[in-house]
């Protein structure tokens, strides 16, 4: 049993101003409708054994993303938010009235500080209502990324004031490893998901393997605390079956019992983000 617990989907309408040099598989995402998506999706789901995706928005309201969250309950979204902004509140609810089941901070795109106080009435509203919420801190293929804001030092505070509040940390911090390690530390309420290629490993002074950021991370986490994630936008490159393989291998290699396996593919996900 699988819940991919992280990936994207795209339509033209989605993408902000890009540069007019993007690369060219960016250019292709937009080229697909909303049932594109859906049919490609559902069709990969079904042969790959995964029961529920979910999927993080990179546009807030988007009328393609809340139609293709809406046709299937398969399909579950998180919205892109600003924790900051003086509208976050209103504009959640109008988000979670649209169907999302939960939040995405895009907190390395520079846009906002996730440990302000200007966020905390939204971290309340968000705990008191049980939304869970997604940070991408870290390295980023966004074109506005900057890591000032991206270090996931800045959420501990935020953590502790917040403690019935699930926080997950996306592709293990993205660089911020060792920090995202220290985090945790009397911190429950915090989980990591292990999505995308993690190619961030070969910006590290330490010769880390994935296995062994696999290892570590059940060591400070337990096996409770990560959740799968592929990071596949099916196109144009289809489902990433490489990455599902990799990462089902490792936990095999680790020689975790069937039941630990099931809880990272599976069961954290559907625990934490409440799906």
């Amino acid at each position: 049993m699988i819940i991919d617990g992280h990936s994207h989907m795209f339509t033209k309408s989605m993408f902000g101003k890009l540069p007019p040099n993007i690369p060219e598989r960016f250019k292709k995402m937009q080229e697909h409708t909303v049932e594109d998506n859906t049919k490609a999706w559902i069709s990969a789901m079904d042969r790959l054994g995964i029961e529920k995706t979910v999927f993080m928005s990179t546009s807030r309201l988007n009328k393609d993303f809340i139609e293709f969250i809406g046709s299937s309950d398969r399909l579950v979204g998180f919205a892109k938010m600003n924790p900051t902004a003086s509208d976050a509140i209103k504009v959640l609810k109008e988000e979670i009235e649209a169907g999302m089941k939960g939040v995405k901070l895009y907190a390395s795109e520079g846009e906002f500080d996730v440990g302000s106080k200007d966020a905390y009435p939204f971290y309340k509203h968000c705990e008191e209502n049980q939304i869970p919420i997604t940070i991408h801190f870290g390295v980023t293929i966004g074109f506005s990324s900057d890591l000032r804001t991206g270090n996931p030092l800045l959420i501990s505070k935020a953590l502790k004031d917040f403690p019935e509040l699930k926080f997950t940390i996306a592709h293990f911090g993205a660089g911020f490893f060792r920090e995202v390690l220290m985090l945790r530390y009397k911190q429950p309420n915090l989980s990591v998901d292990t999505s995308g290629t993690n190619n961030w490993l070969a910006h590290q002074d330490s010769n880390l393997t994935l296995k062994d950021v696999f290892r570590k991370s059940i060591e400070v986490f337990t096996t409770e605390g990560l959740i799968y994630g592929s990071d596949t936008t099916i196109f144009p490159d289809g489902y990433r079956d490489h990455i599902l393989k990799q990462q089902t291998d490792i936990l095999k290699e680790l020689d975790l019992s069937k039941a630990d396996q099931e809880k990272i593919m599976y069961g954290n996900a559907k625990r934490i983000f409440g799906i």
